[in-house]
């Protein structure tokens, strides 16, 4: 999914789920690109979070790197999602553009290094 973001490919603007095959433990992803300053997308992007979240996967990837634009209704957004994550005793990885970076930083949120692991 990362990778397919680097060689050219493009993301949808509406978020598309995927369960992330080789992992140890069930794992899913979510990608989502384009300008989340609108209401709509924000709320498909958490809607189908929140979906992936009820089958509690040991893991859940958010690829947000080709994101445009972001507001603090995604910051909300994340933090609601990193919550409910919580909840569900499901770790979160965040990889986010420059655009949902400055976002967060804006709203105080940690830094997505302490959200994501490298292996």
């Amino acid at each position: 999914m990362i990778a397919f973001s680097n060689m050219g490919g493009t993301q949808p603007e509406n978020p598309c789920s995927y369960v992330l095959q080789g992992q140890s433990e069930p794992t899913k992803a979510i990608v989502v690109a384009g300008d989340l300053r609108t209401i709509n997308t924000v709320r498909a992007f958490w809607q189908l979070t929140l979906e992936a979240l009820e089958v509690e996967p040991a893991a859940l990837w958010l690829n947000l790197t080709n994101v445009s634009f972001a507001d603090t209704k995604l910051a909300a957004c994340l933090v609601a999602i990193l919550r409910r994550a919580q909840e569900h005793e499901t770790v979160v990885y965040i990889i986010g553009s420059n655009a949902v970076q400055d976002i967060l930083k804006l709203c105080k949120v940690p830094p997505l290094y302490q959200f994501t692991k490298v292996a």
